[in-house]
């Protein structure tokens, strides 16, 4: 835990404010990733519950193409430096 001496200011301990264009390169890189994972699961419900192979078929395919698109992003190193 990091504590605040009498030589260290509040603005030092600061992070520095994020620029507009890396929030939305964040947002985008979380949002790929999220899609991805949220239209797998549908998928593999479909499959499970319902038996309908139609519906299924396009939730798999979008997850693919954003699992791809995440891969992307992250190769470009869209994200947060610690990914």
């Amino acid at each position: 835990m990091a504590t605040i001496t009498a030589t260290e200011s509040v603005a030092e301990l600061a992070l520095p404010p994020a620029s507009l264009i890396s929030e939305v390169r964040l947002f985008l890189w979380l949002a790929s990733g999220m899609f991805s994972t949220s239209a797998l699961a549908l998928a593999f419900l479909d499959y499970w519950v319902v038996a309908s192979s139609s519906a299924a078929e396009t939730h798999f395919v979008a997850a693919i193409v954003s699992a791809a698109l995440f891969g992307v992003a992250t190769l470009l190193k869209l994200g947060p430096g610690e990914a």
